[in-house]
C-alpha cells in the first residue's frame, strides 16, 4: 500500500513539475514578444478563466454526487479538450524554446572549454524571432481543433468501394452494404446533425445495413435519447449488428451487484427496439437456398488487454467452404491476428474501434496518416490481403476527444460485383 502511494505521489509529482516548466517556458516567450502588460494580464485571465471553469465543474460533479461516466460529454468534454489544448499550444512554444536553450547551453560550455574568449551570451535575453516563431507554430494547430470540436465531429462522409468477387453468387451481383460503427451515443448531442446522419444512411438505398460495434460508451440508457433516430435506419434485408469493447460495460464502477448485467440485457432489448439483429457469435444466410451470402457476427476481440469473447469458429458453425462469407468484427487486430490466416477464407471483414484516432491528415490518392497507426496496422479504409478484403470504418461518433481532426466520421458504401 505504501508502495503504491510512493509511486502515486511520484507521478503527480512529475506531472506538476513537466506543468510548471512549460507554463514558464510560455509565459517566458509572451513576455519577450508582448511589450504591453496589457497583453500579458489577458493571457494569464484567459488561462486563468479556462482552468477555474475546469476545476468548477469538477467541484459541481462531486459535490451533487455525480457519475462521470453519466455527465462528462455534456459537462466536462469540452472544457477538458480546451484544457489541453492549451498546454498542448504551451507544450509546442516549450519545445522550440527548449531546443534554443539546450543549443545555447551547448554553445557555452564549448566556449568556456575550447575558447580562450569568455563570454556571456548564454545569460543574453532570449532572441525575440525565436519566440515568435515559436508561438506562431503553436497557434497554427488551434483553428484545426476548434473546428474539429464544434464542426469536425458532424462532418459526416459517405466512402464508396466496389468490390470484385469470382464466387459470388449471381443474385448478389451489384448488392449493396452501409457499413457504421462506432456510435458512442452517450457523446453525440446535436441531434438534428444525428438525424442529418441518419437520413444520409438511408439515402444509400442499400440492401443490408451493418454496425460493428459500440452503441454506447458505456450505459445502455445513453440510448434512450436517441433510440428513435437511429430506429428510423432502413434497409431491404435488415440491420445487423455485433458488440464492440464498450458494449460490455467494463469501463465503469457499477453501484450493486448484478448492475452491469442487467445493464448489458438492456442494450440487448434497446437494440432489438431499434431493428437490429445482435449476432453474438453467429452467422445467419441472407438470400434463398439456391443463393445466398453468410453474415458472420462475432463478439469483441481484441489484442492485448481489450477482451476476447469472440469466437470465430462457434460464429461459422453450419457453414461450408463454399458459403460466400463476410464477417463482422469490431476490432481490425481481430483480421490481423485470426481471420486473415484462418483456414476458412473470409471473403470481406468489417471493423471499427480506431476511429482513426479522431485526428489525421488524409488526401486522398496522396497521403493516410494518423498516429494511431502506431497501434494499429489497419486503421482505417480498405485492406486486401490473401485475397481477402477488410474494411475499417473511421466511425460514426467520438470517445475522449470531443471531435474530429482530418479523420471525419464516416459511411462505408460496399458494392459487391461478380467478375
Amino acid at each position: 500500500m505504501k508502495a503504491n502511494l510512493k509511486n502515486i505521489a511520484l507521478r503527480w509529482t512529475f506531472l506538476i513539475i513537466v506543468f510548471l516548466v512549460v507554463e514558464i517556458y510560455a509565459f517566458q516567450a509572451f513576455k519577450t514578444v508582448f511589450k504591453n502588460n496589457w497583453t500579458l494580464k489577458i493571457y494569464l485571465a484567459f488561462n486563468a478563466l479556462i482552468i477555474c471553469n475546469l476545476i468548477y465543474r469538477l467541484i459541481v460533479i462531486n459535490n451533487n454526487s455525480l457519475d462521470f461516466s453519466d455527465v462528462f460529454y455534456n459537462y466536462l468534454s469540452i472544457p477538458f479538450a480546451i484544457v489541453f489544448t492549451l498546454f498542448g499550444f504551451k507544450l509546442i512554444i516549450s519545445s522550440f524554446l527548449f531546443i534554443e536553450d539546450s543549443s545555447r547551453l551547448f554553445i557555452f560550455f564549448y566556449k568556456s572549454f575550447f575558447s580562450a574568449t569568455e563570454s556571456n551570451s548564454f545569460f543574453v535575453q532570449r532572441r525575440n524571432f525565436i519566440s515568435k516563431i515559436s508561438i506562431l507554430a503553436a497557434a497554427l494547430p488551434i483553428p484545426f481543433v476548434l473546428h474539429g470540436i464544434f464542426k469536425g465531429r458532424h462532418n459526416y462522409r459517405v466512402i464508396n468501394y466496389e468490390l470484385e468477387f469470382d464466387d459470388l453468387p449471381e443474385k448478389f451481383d451489384g448488392y449493396k452494404l452501409t457499413h457504421i460503427s462506432d456510435i458512442h451515443s452517450g457523446s453525440l448531442q446535436e441531434i438534428n446533425k444525428v438525424e442529418y446522419a441518419v437520413d444520409l444512411i438511408n439515402k444509400q438505398n442499400s440492401d443490408l445495413v451493418l454496425f460493428t460495434g459500440d452503441f454506447v460508451n458505456n450505459k445502455a440508457n445513453e440510448l434512450n435519447k436517441w433510440k428513435r433516430v437511429f430506429s428510423k435506419i432502413e434497409s431491404r434485408d435488415g440491420k445487423y449488428s455485433v458488440l464492440g469493447n464498450h458494449d460490455y460495460g467494463d469501463y465503469v464502477s457499477w453501484k450493486y451487484k448484478g448492475e452491469k448485467k442487467k445493464n448489458f440485457l438492456d442494450l440487448l432489448s434497446i437494440q432489438a427496439e431499434m431493428g437490429f439483429k445482435l449476432l453474438l457469435n453467429e452467422n445467419i444466410k441472407i438470400g434463398s437456398e439456391s443463393q445466398s451470402i453468410s453474415l458472420v457476427g462475432v463478439e469483441n476481440w481484441g489484442k492485448g488487454g481489450f477482451k476476447k469473447k469472440g469466437d470465430i469458429d462457434k460464429a461459422c458453425e453450419g457453414l461450408t467452404k463454399n458459403d460466400f462469407k463476410i464477417v463482422m468484427s469490431h476490432d481490425p487486430s481481430h483480421w490481423d491476428k485470426i481471420l486473415k490466416n484462418h483456414n476458412t477464407r473470409f471473403h470481406l471483414t468489417l471493423s471499427g474501434h480506431t476511429h482513426g484516432m479522431q485526428f489525421g491528415i488524409e488526401i486522398p490518392g496522396l497521403i493516410k496518416w494518423s498516429p494511431v497507426k502506431w497501434v494499429y496496422k489497419y486503421w482505417a479504409g480498405l485492406y486486401h490481403e490473401k485475397n481477402q478484403f477488410l474494411n475499417v470504418n473511421r466511425g460514426f461518433g467520438v470517445l475522449g476527444f470531443p471531435g474530429r481532426v482530418g479523420v471525419w466520421p464516416e459511411i462505408s458504401v460496399i458494392t459487391l460485383k461478380k467478375v
